[in-house]
């Protein structure tokens, strides 16, 4: 009876018995899963800087078919950029409402758009490529024709009218990015490995590097900004 009972009692400590990793083996699974995360996250970085470059673009998709309305019914007249101006409100020297002000004031333009997600810094993201017009007007802000993309000796589709602006160049708050006197293309691609831009002809793309040969700002060469100068006479052009 004895020997019974204690076969019984010998089985049931051996289903009670709990098993522990010594020091050597969580080590072992800890370094495993460091490798494993090392691994994984670069490309799940990879997965979420697509994903947010994708969004970038439909942004500017958008920007780029509501600049085409607002020309369509403004006589081929563009909005004009202008100086500081928030969204809902208008220059405080001028009185001019700004490029994104006019679209959503003429063609109800959602504010969603003009902010990229990975940008955290500010609330709009988006510069307006003005600085041919504001050369031609004698550096003057003046706002784009289609009489003179019409014009063009360039291609449409590959003269930036929008790109993605350096973070560092707008306060916070300023929904009117341009480059009438500035250099806005970005230098770095943190924000999601690239940068989205609008072409004249309204398609959007996202670039893996400015590459001037391919891309343009002005409508007679292909160029990068030029600081002051626009001419066709590519003997008088300053690069800076």
């Amino acid at each position: 009876m004895m020997d019974s009972k204690n076969a019984l009692n010998s089985s049931y400590l051996k289903q009670k018995t709990v098993f522990r990793f010594t020091l050597i083996e969580l080590l072992v699974v800890i370094a495993i899963i460091a490798i494993l995360a090392a691994l994984l996250l670069p490309a799940l970085y990879s997965v979420k800087a697509a994903s947010e470059g994708m969004r970038c673009v439909s942004n500017m998709k958008q920007i780029g078919t509501y600049l085409l309305m607002y020309a369509d019914e403004s006589s081929g007249y563009y909005p004009k950029p202008e100086g500081v101006v928030e969204w809902e409100k208008t220059d405080p020297d001028s009185g001019g409402i700004g490029w994104t002000n006019a679209l959503r004031i003429q063609n109800k333009a959602p504010r969603t758009i003009f902010k990229c997600r990975s940008d955290q810094e500010r609330e709009f993201s988006y510069s307006f490529n003005a600085h041919e017009p504001y050369a031609r007007a004698g550096n003057q802000r003046a706002s784009w024709r289609n009489i003179e993309f019409a014009r063009s000796r360039i291609s449409t589709s590959r003269v930036i009218l929008v790109e993605e602006s350096k973070t560092e160049m707008f306060t916070k708050a300023d929904s009117d990015h341009d480059n009438y006197t500035q250099r806005t293309t970005p230098v770095e691609d943190k924000r999601h490995r690239g940068f989205a831009v609008t072409f004249i002809d309204g398609h959007a793309e996202k670039l893996k590097r400015y590459d001037f040969r391919t891309v343009s700002y002005y409508t007679d060469r292909m160029s990068g900004w030029l600081g002051d100068s626009w001419t066709s006479d590519p003997a008088q052009i300053v690069l800076r």
